[in-house]
């Protein structure tokens, strides 16, 4: 091996390990700015915790559902950008949701109540391709013919996402 090659070796392992080191020592100040930045962007959402430590987001708290778990990571992934290494998103979310949770989840999002409602009925739906189902006022009007054994799963399913009511007289058992 000749001298520019041994040269060039070692430029190239300084230059390598040079970057990796710049990379990895994020000032504190960054992360504190970054922090504040995500904060700001989740001040609609209470009890949501954020750390940020080298870039990396964690996501603590509790939540009333699975819908807004993700709304909470997209709101933090636009704040921070290209800042964010990783987000790890630890929120929990408990269930049954209270009463006023429906409502507030509403609000902060900025839908309206019954076309929510429909998005999380058609989740549900998924899992049951024979039924169909439409929301007016709250109100989950499901038809269509399912198995008899799993009538009571539907129902406990489409009862979880809280509706002001459920019709089930147009869902005749197999």
């Amino acid at each position: 091996m000749t001298n520019d090659m041994k040269l060039n070796k070692l430029l190239l392992t300084l230059s390598v390990g040079a970057l990796s080191f710049i990379h990895a020592c994020r000032s504190p100040e960054s992360d504190e700015k970054l922090k504040s930045t995500i904060q700001a962007a989740l001040e609609t959402t209470p009890g949501i915790e954020v750390n940020v430590e080298e870039g990396n987001v964690t996501l603590d708290g509790q939540i009333g559902s699975d819908s807004l778990k993700q709304n909470i990571e997209d709101k933090t992934k636009m704040a921070g950008g290209e800042n964010i290494k990783s987000i790890h998103n630890n929120i929990v979310v408990n269930l049954p949701e209270p009463e006023e949770a429906r409502e507030k989840y509403h609000e902060i999002i900025g839908g309206a109540v019954d076309s929510t409602l429909t998005r999380d009925v058609n989740l549900v739906l998924e899992d049951f391709p024979t039924i169909t189902a439409q929301v007016k006022e709250g109100i989950i009007v499901a038809t269509g013919n399912l198995e008899k054994s799993k009538i009571d799963t539907l129902k406990k399913r489409l009862e979880h996402i809280k509706p002001k009511g459920i019709d089930m007289k147009g869902v005749i058992s197999r």
